[in-house]
C-alpha cells in the first residue's frame, strides 16, 4: 500500500500536524495506518503517545536489526493507528549507516515492508539536511508537501517538488507528487492571498485545501489528542478533515 511522505525543506511548516491528523482520520475510516516518525526531534512520537517516552524504535531497527513487528507501537491500545517511533537516536543511527558505509537502499530496505502491515505508511520526514533525509525519502512512493504561504516556506516547496525527480535520475526510483498543502494559513491578509494565488498558478490542481492557524492545534497537541477528538467543531478541525479527503480519493487504489 502506499508510503507517503510529509516533506518541506524548511521546518515549522506542519508536517508533524499533517501526519497525525491524517493517520487519526484514514484510521477512523477503516484504514489500517502505520505513521513513522522520521525526525529526531521525536515530535510525532511525543503526540500520538502523549509524552510517553520511546527508546527509539527507529534506531532499533536500523542499528539493532530488530523485526518491524517488534519496534510498531499501537496508538490507544488499538492497532488500526500504529507508529514506529522514533527520538534522538534516529540521528544516531542515519549516521551510523553512514558512517559504516552501509548501502544508499538501506533505510528504504527497512522501512518499505511496512507497507505490506497497513493499507498507509506516512512519513514524518525531518528537514532536508538532516543525516539521512534522502534515504528516507527513497522508501516512499509519494510526497506530500505541507508549506506556510510565506517566502521561505514556498521556496522550500520547490526544492522538494523535484526532489523525487532528482532520486529517480540518480537511483532509478523516487517519490512523486501527490499534493502541497498550505497550512498556518491566515487568508484575511493579503499577503497570505496572494502567496496562494502564486502557488496555484504554478502547481494547479495540485495545491490542496488550505488549513487555516489555530491555537488549536497546540492544545490538541498538549492533551496527546487529534482535533477530531479535542475540538471538533473548529473549522481548523474541518479543513483538516478536507485535506484527508482529498488524500484518499488521490490515493485510493494507488502505490
Amino acid at each position: 500500500m502506499p508510503i507517503v511522505a510529509l516533506a518541506n525543506q524548511k521546518g515549522g511548516v506542519g508536517k508533524t500536524t499533517l501526519t497525525t491528523h491524517l493517520g487519526a482520520w484514514l484510521s477512523r475510516q477503516g484504514q489500517k495506518v502505520i505513521a513513522v516518525d522520521g525526525d529526531p526531534q521525536g515530535n510525532l512520537t511525543s503526540w500520538l503517545l502523549n509524552g510517553d517516552l520511546d527508546d527509539g524504535g527507529m534506531f532499533r531497527l536500523l542499528v539493532v536489526g530488530d523485526p518491524l513487528r517488534r519496534v510498531v507501537r499501537p496508538v490507544g491500545g488499538e492497532w488500526q493507528l500504529g507508529l514506529l517511533p522514533g527520538n534522538f537516536r534516529t540521528g544516531e543511527a542515519m549516521i551510523f549507516l553512514a558512517a559504516t558505509r552501509k548501502p544508499f537502499s538501506t533505510v528504504a530496505r527497512s522501512v518499505q515492508p511496512l507497507g505490506d502491515m497497513a493499507d498507509y505508511v506516512l512519513i514524518d520526514m525531518p528537514p532536508s539536511r538532516s543525516a539521512g533525509f534522502e534515504e528516507l525519502l527513497f522508501a516512499a512512493d509519494y510526497v506530500l508537501i505541507p508549506t506556510q504561504l510565506e517566502r521561505l516556506s514556498l521556496e522550500g516547496v520547490g526544492f522538494m517538488a523535484h526532489a523525487g525527480e532528482d532520486l529517480r535520475r540518480e537511483h532509478g526510483r523516487g517519490p512523486r507528487l501527490l499534493g502541497i498543502v498550505p497550512n498556518m494559513a491566515r487568508l484575511q491578509t493579503i499577503e497570505h492571498r496572494e502567496q496562494l494565488e502564486a502557488l496555484v498558478g504554478v502547481y494547479g490542481p495540485t495545491v490542496w485545501p488550505a488549513i487555516p492557524l489555530s491555537v488549536r492545534v497546540t492544545e490538541a497537541c498538549s492533551y496527546g489528542q487529534s482535533l477530531f477528538e479535542f475540538a471538533p467543531s473548529e473549522p481548523v478541525t474541518a479543513a483538516l478533515a478536507k485535506v484527508a479527503e482529498r488524500f484518499l480519493e488521490n490515493t485510493r487504489g494507488r502505490r
